[in-house]
């Protein structure tokens, strides 16, 4: 075993042997099988060379390259056409020569019996850990730690030694005092269980854990969705799980999609029924009906929060009606945010739902009434969406060209003409073209439609209808015309509070929100720059 600092000493050793000059960063692909050659990009460092960047790819050993003879071969072979070669710093071999060409043929053919070896070597040591209730890896888990008697023989080890014989055993965090960030893992994890059991999300987990300067083991922050797969594993209940399905991969973390449970080793941190209670409710939420999708408020799902980050952009996540009150007979609402960690400000910013709708309103009056600006405006924005809508066949033609592509490449496979490497690796390279070219013919969709301003006769015909109009006609309306309404804080001079402003479907594309999800780990670097 080599690590990949000697790796990376006795190539530049080799470089400067032969007189080559090393062209930008040494590439690595550590923790990734070479067998996958999608995965380690070879096909990007293949195209540097087409490129002109560079002459050659240097590496340690062949084995470096690929550890499957088909695939290693059929990279090399396009790297040649490219006009490039593959060399060697340890297997320094000519392969322009047939000679050459054997020799190094059996070196990858070595590299992928070694693969196999490896590959036999893991599965037998995967089925022992968990013959002996261990889970399939010795990596460290959320709430659990290595034995404090386990230790590595060398700096650059992937291998425990353990003077307590533990056998890869798990152990709480908790049992070492010297780090007590550490141990608040193992209360959280026992924590979040009986928070959920007791009726809370697992966002409100998410929140209490990073209040209390909880993270992840790489030191992040975890979102709903970290902390859903970490419950779900039932790893704190002293539980191991899997299937028997091994012809599919599961679509989620739930605990029903696992028919196999076993008693780990490791000591739980939470007990069995407070893990039946999670379950329970865990899979009775999955199985709940599905909420309606008819919005009960006509605003619903278009007001964002402009409140500023702590990196200075706005939040820009969706406000929900959180909070209400009563004047006289009327209830007044407010759609608020409440991610206050995320703002600068440290506060939840709200606004009253009637305010907003004034807002709206009056836009849709202004609208209405049209005049030079707007006209203006819609002359500019049709001649961009011409343009978009002109690429379109372009694309839609290249989109097709590419399926007949892929169709080959399968046929090819199943006729037996192509190796399944090959075939693989082929495939690989069409699938990112066809979903680059989707994400440019959405763009250009987009662009086409969304720079169209309608006619003032339509915001007429809508104010026309707008008080005898139900929320859904109304909010399908609105969604014709607007990408969102922003929601911006009162400024220290302004006594009327929040305020609002109407964000249309043609503004520019900074400005939109329509196609840009945004998801609750960007909540975490965020805070992070806290």
């Amino acid at each position: 075993m080599k690590s990949p600092e000697q790796q990376l000493s006795i190539c530049k050793f080799y470089l400067a042997a032969k007189n080559i000059r090393m062209v930008g960063k040494p590439v690595e692909d550590l923790d990734l099988s070479g067998a996958d050659f999608a995965k380690r990009k070879i096909s990007d460092t293949i195209e540097r060379v087409r490129n002109g960047e560079a002459d050659a790819i240097v590496v340690w050993e062949y084995s470096r390259f690929g550890r499957t003879l088909v695939g290693s071969l059929y990279h090399i072979k396009q790297l040649e056409a490219a006009g490039g070669e593959l060399l060697s710093a340890t297997q320094d071999i000519d392969a322009t020569t047939p000679s050459g060409r054997y020799m190094r043929d059996q070196f990858l053919r070595l590299a992928e019996y070694q693969l196999d070896m490896i590959t036999d070597g893991w599965k037998s040591t995967h089925k022992r850990r968990i013959e002996n209730g261990l889970p399939h890896s010795g990596q460290e888990r959320f709430g659990y730690r290595r034995c404090p008697g386990c230790y590595k023989p060398e700096p650059e080890s992937r291998s425990y030694i353990c003077k307590n014989k533990c056998g890869g055993l798990l152990v709480p965090d908790y049992l070492k005092d010297d780090e007590p960030e550490r141990a608040l893992r193992s209360e959280a994890l026992g924590r979040g269980y009986l928070m959920y059991a007791e009726g809370a999300s697992r966002y409100q987990i998410a929140k209490d854990a990073w209040v209390k300067g909880i993270v992840s083991l790489r030191g992040n922050r975890m979102d709903e969705g970290a902390w859903g797969a970490v419950l779900d594993s039932g790893f704190g209940a002293g539980l191991l799980r899997g299937r028997s399905d091994k012809t599919t991969r599961p679509t989620n973390t739930r605990p029903d999609v696992y028919d196999i449970w076993g008693d780990g080793a490791h000591e739980a941190v939470a007990s069995q029924e407070l893990w039946d209670a999670y379950v329970e409710r865990r899979i009775r939420q999955a199985n709940e009906h599905v909420r309606s999708s008819t919005p009960k408020f006509h605003l619903s799902a278009l007001i964002r929060c402009g409140d500023l980050t702590h990196k200075g952009t706005p939040c820009l996540r969706s406000m929900k009606i959180i909070g209400q009150t009563r004047k006289g007979k009327e209830t007044i609402r407010y759609f608020t945010c409440t991610h206050d960690e995320l703002h600068a400000r440290g506060k939840m910013l709200s606004m009253a739902m009637h305010r907003i709708d004034a807002v709206v309103v009056e836009w849709l009056t202004k609208m209405a009434k049209g005049g030079e600006a707007l006209a203006q405006i819609s002359m500019e924005r049709a001649a961009k969406a011409e343009k978009s809508a002109s690429e379109i066949p372009a694309v839609k033609k290249a989109l097709e060209a590419l399926e007949r592509k892929r169709r080959r490449i399968n046929e090819g496979y199943e006729a037996g003409l192509t190796e399944l490497e090959e075939a693989k690796s082929k495939m690989a390279s069409v699938k990112v073209e066809i979903s680059d070219l989707k994400e440019n013919l959405r763009r250009l969709e987009s662009e086409a439609a969304t720079n169209r301003i309608p006619e003032r006769e339509v915001f007429q015909g809508l104010l026309a209808v707008w008080d005898r109009a139900t929320p859904t006609e109304k909010r399908r309306a609105l969604s014709k015309v607007i990408d969102h309404v922003r929601i911006t804080p009162p400024t220290e001079s302004c006594t009327k509070g929040s305020d609002a402003v109407v964000i249309p479907l043609w503004a520019d594309d900074s400005e939109r929100v329509l196609n840009q999800p945004f998801r609750r780990k960007d909540e975490a670097s965020d805070a992070a720059a806290a």
